[in-house]
């Protein structure tokens, strides 16, 4: 009999890479792209990634990795029916702009092979997804700056191998109001044929807007913000919203909400700052009972 676990695994492959689908559909795949690789962007959903500073903003938003710090991340993704993700990023600071490099890792294993519907399966492989990320963003000026990442790209599905290159742009404005304004266009590329036909990737258009420090003065400090998406593939449109609480840069606690259609999906998380350490936790609620994602990130700052 197949399990629960075995429909959430086989469910997932399906999600995660689109190319069953969007022959008929129209669908993008390699959808790994569009899930959160830190702690920090699924508990917002991402809506502080044009403002955070931290090195896993390469897989989001390239503006992202402007900081005064060398700093270097891991995170650890436990998604459901044993899915998980492993994730390694820096940026570093330079005379002009700050450089970024990242690595992600999706696996799906324990896949059962069935060549006609049958509680017997021939046997088991993994799915895997990779992406190699370089990025770099410079401020033009003191309030405009501009970011590009280069992505290598990769997946192994079966007996079946693809890589694939894509770019991310963006540009980010602080708004004299006091707001952030930033626009990016993701997953701009191609990938080589798998199984006959080539994965569509999901090239999304996103404006972020982020009101940051609204309580500058006070013991707390609280951040607000929103994206707006565009999916220029399935011309889907989506928005997510976040918000984070910070006490003293000590704990912070956020929050974030998203959605697709008629789907919903919401996350909560927190980070503590232990000098030049900090970790960080998001747990998120998915639909339709597919389970509970949650990820644990470390970040650490050298002393240079």
């Amino acid at each position: 009999m197949v399990t629960m676990r075995q429909k959430l695994r086989t469910g997932f492959i399906i999600i995660i890479t689109g190319m069953f689908l969007q022959a008929e559909s129209g669908e993008s795949g390699m959808a790994f792209l569009k899930i959160p690789v830190s702690a920090q962007t699924a508990s917002t959903m991402g809506v502080f990634a044009q403002v955070s500073g931290t090195p896993f903003t390469i897989f989001d938003n390239p503006i992202g990795i402007i900081n005064d710090d060398i700093r270097i991340g891991f995170s650890h993704n436990f998604w459901f029916a044993d899915v998980s993700g492993d994730a390694l990023a820096a940026t570093i600071p330079l005379k002009k702009g700050n450089l970024g490099f990242g690595l992600n890792f999706v696996k799906i294993p324990g896949i059962e092979i069935r060549d006609i519907p049958s509680d017997e399966s021939l046997g088991e492989v993994e799915a895997q997804y990779m992406s190699a990320a370089v990025g770099y963003a410079y401020p033009i000026f003191s309030k405009l700056s501009i970011g590009c990442t280069v992505k290598y790209l990769y997946e192994h599905l079966y007996a079946e191998n693809a890589g694939g290159v894509a770019f991310d742009i963006a540009t980010h404005w602080q708004i004299p109001s006091g707001m952030d304004l930033a626009l990016s266009l993701s997953n701009i590329g191609q990938m080589q044929t798998l199984k006959d036909k080539a994965t569509t990737l999901p090239t999304l258009f996103k404006i972020g807007i982020v009101r940051p420090e609204i309580f500058a003065d006070s013991p707390f400090n609280v951040n607000l913000g929103i994206n707006l998406i565009a999916n220029l593939v399935t011309e889907k449109t989506y928005f997510q919203v976040g918000g984070e609480i910070a006490f003293t840069d000590l704990i912070k606690i956020r929050g974030g909400y998203e959605r697709v259609g008629t789907i919903n999906r919401t996350a909560l998380g927190a980070g503590l700052n232990f000098g030049r350490f900090e970790i960080d936790y998001a747990f998120i609620f998915m639909p339709d009972g597919l389970g509970y994602p949650n990820l644990l990130t470390l970040s650490y700052r050298p002393e240079l």
